[in-house]
């Protein structure tokens, strides 16, 4: 005898289900079986009361039919579907059989959605499966929509629960990482303030340790910069400045030798000037004067050494050397003189006072570097080529540029130039060749 595969605890059904498991098992004895099988479905479905039939409505559960695998009604909790007839699925849904074991699917009936749950009933008897029949579950959009709400209802306390979560930590964390970044915001506070000395001080070794190291560092290089912008922002032109500021570790403040061109200008007559005209007359004649040789020095790249009075130094090759610092030069002296014809003629014809310029340049190796003492320093170059520069400029009558023989070997394949007559300066044995510029050979270079 076979070992019976399941047991229940009402003894008829058990006897019942027993007796088919136990029946041999012949090629024509599958139908006895299957009919064995089918009364166990029915005496048990039939056991539902009518108010279990409610109760699947409330549930959502429409309709449930239990279907033998001869395609006939075996039970249903609906009236309209009567025992013995031939079950209808609904219009274009799919049929389960022993290797589908579960379908949902969705149909429409009246104008409104159910759902269709087919679940075959499969047994297995001597190792074989036998397709018993199929139940299908008629179910309303309700409990479909319950499903829905009851895992939205999850999901928004899961998400609740872990957005308190997240503010408890937010709050632990807040408490933790306060000082330090408070500290941080009064120093960034300070910077904007433009007091580059504030440092904090490191307490963690994190993170915010590594962002407060950091904030230090930039403090420090904006305190530098801010130095180096003071110390040349009123000497060179912002081109020279911008490299100065994002390249500091080019200039070297030290005495160096350097080769350089210098050039000095000087406004003749000033001192009988100062007689004749009320000081401030004299001050607004100067600056105008002077603000015009600033523009073209700037121009030109040039470093504005220093106003001496009415006198103009200054310097090309300093902080940064180019290869036509020379031709830079004598450019910016040749403008001079031009612009400063322009200017007197505008003057006259306002009947004001005009100036004549004298202008020297020339070039050679210098000492460039910080010059001074502590307490006062200056950016300047010194040296016996500097000292040639100015002795020109002393002798150069007013409207001429008087360029050295150096200066001249470096440009006169750009520039023509008419050769003086030598002359003896002082701290010099021989006659100093000069030269004046006349016009400009090579128009390509531009400022």
């Amino acid at each position: 005898a076979k070992e019976a595969i399941f047991a229940k605890d009402d003894l008829t059904l058990t006897i019942l289900v027993n007796q088919a498991i136990q029946t041999p098992m012949r090629p024509d004895s599958a139908p006895d079986v299957l009919k064995i099988l089918r009364e166990i479905i029915m005496s048990e479905f039939l056991k539902i009361e009518e108010k279990e039939a409610e109760s699947f409505k409330n549930e959502g559960i429409l309709e449930a039919v239990i279907v033998g695998n001869d395609g006939k009604i075996m039970a249903s909790s609906s009236r309209e579907k009567r025992i013995g007839e031939t079950y209808f699925m609904p219009a274009g849904l799919e049929d389960v059989n022993e290797k589908r074991d579960f379908l949902v699917q969705e149909f429409e009936q009246k104008g409104k959605k159910y759902f269709d749950v087919a679940v075959p009933m499969v047994e297995t008897i001597s190792g074989r499966n036998i397709f018993v029949g199929k139940v299908h579950l008629k179910m309303s959009q309700s409990i479909i929509d319950r499903i829905v709400t009851t895992a939205a209802v999850k999901l928004v306390l899961i998400t609740l629960l872990a957005l308190i979560t997240g503010i408890i930590l937010s709050v632990m964390l807040v408490n933790f990482l306060v000082k330090p970044i408070g500290f941080l915001v009064k120093g960034v506070r300070a910077i904007g303030e433009g007091k580059y000395d504030v440092q904090i001080k490191i307490h963690t070794r994190d993170e915010l340790g590594e962002l407060t190291d950091a904030f230090n560092a930039t403090a420090k290089s904006l305190k530098e910069k801010e130095l180096l912008k003071g110390a040349f922002s009123t000497y060179v032109s912002n081109s020279v400045m911008e490299q100065v500021l994002n390249d500091p570790d080019k200039l070297k403040l030290h005495g160096t030798r350097v080769k350089a061109t210098m050039l000095f200008t000087d406004i003749r007559g000033f001192t009988s000037m100062s007689e004749d005209l009320q000081p401030e007359d004299v001050v607004s004649v100067i600056n105008e004067y002077l603000t015009l040789q600033t523009d073209k020095v700037f121009k030109w790249s040039g470093l504005l050494d220093k106003f001496v009075g009415d006198c103009v130094m200054a310097v090309y090759g300093v902080p940064f050397p180019k290869d036509d610092d020379a031709y830079r030069a004598v450019r910016t002296g040749m403008d001079i003189r031009e612009g400063v014809e322009r200017l007197n003629a505008i003057r006259k014809r306002r009947d004001q006072i005009t100036v004549g310029i004298g202008i020297g340049i020339n070039t050679g190796e210098v000492v460039s570097g910080n010059m001074g003492s502590p307490q006062k320093m200056d950016y300047t170059v010194i040296g016996d080529n500097v000292n040639l520069a100015a002795r020109l400029e002393a002798n150069a009558p007013a409207g001429s540029v008087w360029v050295s023989e150096s200066t001249y070997k470096e440009t006169y394949d750009r520039i023509e130039y008419e050769e003086l007559e030598s002359i003896m300066v002082k701290g010099k044995k021989d006659p100093v060749r000069i030269f004046s510029p006349i016009k400009i050979k090579d128009t390509e270079l531009k400022p």
